[in-house]
C-alpha cells in the first residue's frame, strides 16, 4: 500500500485550494493566507497538473468549480476542520476526557440515551464528554477504541470484563388508542393471534420474534400472519406507539414509556429469554478515572 505521502498532493496546495475554492477569489485567498495573488495560482496551477484535471474554470477575472473542483472541495473541506478540530482537543488547556460506550440502536435509543442524560445532569460540572457509538452487528461493538459496550447476549470475550445489567423479559404491548378499536377480555396468548402483529427484520439470529416467543411459552400456536414488517426495533416501536398494531416489548428498554402510558401490556405472560445485556469492559484500553465512574453509574442505573 503506497503511503499518504505518495498518495496525496502537498498539504499545502490543499489549503490553497480550500481558501481559494471556499471564497471563488484569488486574490481574497491570498489576504487570507498572507501570501501573494501569485503565489495562489501558482499552487492552483501545480495541483490542477498534479491531478490531471481542471478545478477551477475561468471567466476573465472571475473563476467558478469545475464539477471534480466542487467534488474536492468538499472532501478537502470536511478534512481540514477534522485535523483542525483533533489539534483543538488536543491542546485546550484543561482538554475534555472522552469515554466511548457502544450499543445496538435499540438499547442506545431507549436505554442509554437516558443513561447518559442523567449521568450529565447529576454531573454538570464534570468535565466528560461520552461519545456513543451504534452498531445492530455485535463484532463491531468490540472495537479498539471502545471504553464500554453494553452488549446483548454476550456472556465472555477474551480481552474484555463482562457485568450483567439485567435479564431479557419480553411481552406484548401496543398503544392504548390501538386497544381502544380493538378491545378484548380475553387475555390469552392465543388472542393475540385476532389482532395486526409486528415484526421488525432480525439481523442475527439470537433476536426474539413471534415465533420463538410463542414458543417459549410451550403454545401449540398454528401458523399465523404478521401484518406489518419493520427494518429496525425503534421504527417498529415507534408504529406501536402510532396504534399500528400489536408488538414484543422488552423490560427496560421500554418502561419509561410503560410508565407514561403511551404503550400498554397487553396481558400478564412474559418470556424470560435467558438471555441478558451485559456491560463490557475492555481491557486493552486505560481504566482512567473516567472509565471507572461512567461504568459505576450505568452498573447502578435505575431510569
Amino acid at each position: 500500500m503506497k503511503s499518504l505521502r505518495h498518495r496525496l498532493p502537498p498539504l499545502n496546495s490543499l489549503m490553497v485550494f480550500e481558501a481559494a475554492a471556499r471564497t471563488l477569489s484569488f486574490t481574497q485567498a491570498a489576504k487570507e493566507l498572507h501570501v501573494t495573488q501569485a503565489a495562489v495560482s501558482k499552487q492552483i496551477k501545480f495541483l490542477e497538473q498534479h491531478l490531471d484535471f481542471a478545478l477551477f474554470e475561468r471567466h476573465g477575472r472571475k473563476v467558478s468549480l469545475s464539477s471534480r473542483g466542487e467534488k474536492l472541495l468538499q472532501k478537502v473541506s470536511t478534512s481540514l476542520n477534522y485535523l483542525a478540530d483533533a489539534v483543538d482537543e488536543l491542546t485546550e488547556a484543561d482538554p475534555v476526557r472522552t469515554v466511548t460506550v457502544a450499543a445496538n440502536t435499540a438499547m442506545s435509543h431507549y436505554w442509554l440515551s437516558g443513561a447518559i442524560n442523567d449521568f450529565y445532569q447529576q454531573h454538570s460540572g464534570y468535565p466528560l464528554n461520552i461519545r456513543v457509538i451504534t452498531s445492530d452487528h455485535t463484532p463491531e461493538l468490540f472495537g479498539d477504541e471502545v471504553n464500554l459496550a453494553v452488549v446483548y447476549d454476550q456472556g465472555s470475550r477474551p480481552g474484555w470484563s463482562m457485568h450483567e445489567l439485567f435479564a431479557e423479559e419480553l411481552f406484548p404491548v401496543a398503544s392504548p388508542d390501538y386497544l381502544r378499536r380493538h378491545p378484548s377480555d380475553d387475555a390469552s396468548p392465543e388472542a393475540l393471534l385476532s389482532h395486526q402483529l409486528l415484526e421488525y427484520e432480525r439481523i442475527e439470529p439470537n433476536w426474539i420474534n413471534w415465533r420463538i416467543w410463542f414458543e417459549a411459552l410451550d403454545l401449540d400456536i398454528p401458523r399465523f400472519r404478521i401484518s406489518r414488517y419493520f427494518n429496525n426495533y425503534i421504527v417498529l416501536i415507534d408504529a406501536a406507539e402510532r396504534g399500528q398494531g400489536v408488538t414484543l416489548g422488552s423490560r427496560y428498554l421500554l418502561d419509561n414509556k410503560l410508565r407514561s402510558g403511551s404503550l400498554v401490556r397487553l396481558t400478564e405472560f412474559s418470556m424470560h429469554s435467558g438471555r441478558s445485556y451485559f456491560l463490557a469492559v475492555n481491557e486493552a484500553r486505560p481504566q482512567t478515572e473516567e472509565v471507572r465512574l461512567i461504568h459505576q453509574w450505568l452498573v447502578g442505573y435505575q431510569p
